[in-house]
């Protein structure tokens, strides 16, 4: 056996033992972050979705800490180093360095609950900046130009929907036509099958103005995509929105975003309770009851929030001389 091979040998060995291999509880003085690390990736980071993200991110830390034990690598001093090598030499933002720090936190949690560590060390995170909004509000007069030079059909729904419920962008290009509930005025945000996440998806009352749309499309087309182009659903809309944009030729951060900031500053303005607003933007609060979910049945639900989000739907159709904003959508189809 050549020597090469013979010491390539010995480090496979050595990495196995590593990863099937620990003393219990050994103190922070002892176990060494390479040794946490390799043993988290291979028992659990790997199986998960993120696990490219979690690797390449482990990596930094062991390029940075080197063969440091957890007690070095958590020193105080020395973790601000970390932070601000991962910010300033390798450019990360202050919101990557942050995911940095609670992979490497998060692999040192797990050694501690698998009894591999006598304690879990503090590792201090950053505090990103607040993210500037994803899109200025708009003025009625805006909306209804965006509604006037918008060419193409399923751009024109996506807009009606976003401001007739004030839903994300991927809420409405989500959405099939069945998660209207025609009898009951209300549109189910969320399709069947989704899991509710931070980004939660109510259930809000369907506008008048967009009634007999809906009423038509599900009459001609039960089953289908709300946003669909050539008859098939749609995932994206940049490019057209970056055209339809250009063709307003707004000032500004205008993004579909603009439509949510847009009917939230509008119900403010018409005095509907803070309440009614947070629901109707899917605010979830944490005393979220099994009561609340059957909330949209009632008839009082929204009722604010809807009659304000009508009144601003008129006020666009008015703009485009039509008599409500079905009207506009079905001459466009």
């Amino acid at each position: 056996m050549r020597e090469s091979d013979f010491e390539l040998a010995k480090q496979k060995l050595t990495d196995w033992f590593v990863l099937q291999h620990t003393k219990p509880k050994q103190e922070v003085t002892e176990a060494t972050i390479a040794a946490i690390f390799a043993r988290f990736y291979e028992h659990h980071g790997q199986t998960l979705v993120s696990a490219r993200d979690v690797k390449r991110n482990l990596k930094y830390w062991l390029d940075f800490h080197q063969d440091a034990t957890v007690e070095q690598a958590s020193d105080q001093e020395q973790q601000t180093k970390f932070r601000d090598w991962l910010h300033n030499t390798r450019g990360m933002s202050l919101a990557s360095v942050r995911t940095c720090l609670l992979i490497g936190k998060s692999a040192l949690n797990w050694a501690w609950k698998r009894g591999e560590i006598a304690q879990v060390p503090y590792i201090p995170l950053v505090k990103p900046p607040k993210p500037q909004p994803k899109g200025r509000p708009l003025e009625i007069d805006e909306v209804a130009k965006l509604f006037a030079l918008a060419k193409q059909p399923h751009i024109r729904t996506l807009m009606a929907f976003m401001l007739g419920t004030a839903a994300r962008t991927g809420a409405i290009l989500d959405m099939n036509v069945n998660q209207i509930d025609i009898e009951r005025h209300l549109v189910h945000l969320n399709p069947p099958g989704r899991q509710q996440n931070n980004k939660y998806r109510p259930t809000v009352k369907l506008p008048a103005q967009l009634r007999d749309y809906a009423i038509a499309r599900s009459e001609n087309a039960s089953g289908s995509m709300l946003i669909s182009f050539n008859g098939k659903p749609v995932s994206s809309v940049k490019t057209s929105w970056r055209k339809l944009v250009a063709d307003c030729k707004f000032e500004g951060n205008v993004q579909t975003y603009s439509f949510r900031h847009t009917i939230a500053r509008w119900l403010r303005m018409q005095s509907v309770p803070a309440w009614e607003v947070s629901a109707q933007l899917g605010h979830k609060t944490p005393d979220f009851t099994t009561t609340e979910i059957y909330a949209p049945f009632d008839p009082a639900h929204l009722s604010k929030a809807s009659a304000a989000i009508d009144d601003f739907l008129g006020l666009v159709a008015c703009e485009l001389r039509v008599s409500s904003m079905s009207e506009h959508l079905l001459k466009s189809c």
